[in-house]
């Protein structure tokens, strides 16, 4: 072989070692993932403003779980009952948003591998009114205020018995005022993590409403992340390995103590 043949074939060498070496050392090939976000019902877990300025606990650990990762987010903001209509619509689609065991319908499909964290109910009443509650049976005959759209296992079933009737609102400056008007005849269930953050937002201290822990009604239960139920595996792996990342170096309650 000619030493002309043979530096062209080192050279030949040379760059198919360096096409080598940019395959094996690229990043993941990048995916969009749409990410969902109930409208004015899900502070502090999802935050916006008409659709901007996204902020919350499950938006800012997602954030910061694909920091750094080829991968993007696509957000979009809807109604509760419009949002559930378009994930069940796109079962084929990348996209994700939160969810639990416990829930129904899209959100408790496909969830991550661990838990985010685990969330608690309480029974909101003002202050002045001593709305008495110990047991479950001291529901009876009483009313509850609840969120439109949302789940409440354990109250569900009692409602279904019409031992509880039910009255829904449309977000927590709603669920006050109708409290302030129930007196002692019922109070608003709801996540203890939201109703501090909204008692908090909207000034209220424990003069003015108290919370009655629940769990003996409602039993704790984990949020996770829920992904569509034919996402790539790859962005899926990759969120859930950060998630154990994060919750053993504790920024996932970093993040959730920034909002109580």
């Amino acid at each position: 072989m000619s030493k002309k043949c043979l530096w062209v074939s080192r050279i030949c060498l040379l760059s198919l070692y360096c096409l080598l070496g940019l395959f094996i050392h690229s990043p993941a090939h990048a995916i969009t993932l749409d990410y969902y976000v109930v409208q004015d019902q899900s502070e502090p877990l999802q935050i916006q403003e008409e659709g901007q300025n996204h902020r919350g606990i499950i938006t800012d650990i997602l954030m910061k779980a694909l920091e750094g990762s080829p991968h993007e987010l696509r957000i979009h903001t809807y109604p509760f009952n419009r949002m559930m209509t378009l994930l069940s619509d796109s079962q084929n689609a990348n996209w994700i948003t939160y969810g639990s065991p416990q829930w129904g319908g899209m959100q408790s499909v496909n969830l991550s591998s661990s838990p985010l964290f685990e969330v608690e109910h309480s029974i909101v009443s003002n202050t002045d009114d001593g709305f008495p509650y110990k047991s479950p049976d001291d529901l009876n005959g009483k009313i509850a205020v609840l969120l439109f759209g949302f789940d409440y296992p354990g109250l569900d079933v009692k409602i279904a018995k019409g031992q509880v009737s039910e009255v829904r609102v449309k977000n927590y400056d709603a669920a006050f005022r109708v409290v302030d008007r129930l007196k002692k005849n019922g109070g608003f269930v709801e996540m203890d993590i939201r109703l501090k953050y909204h008692l908090k937002r909207l000034g209220f201290t424990d003069q003015d409403y108290q919370l009655h822990k629940a769990s003996n009604l409602i039993p704790n239960y984990n949020i996770h992340l829920a992904y569509s139920p034919n996402i790539a595996p790859q962005i899926k792996q990759f969120i859930d390995k950060r998630i154990i990342q994060m919750a053993e170096t504790d920024e996932i309650k970093t993040i959730i103590n920034k909002y109580l």
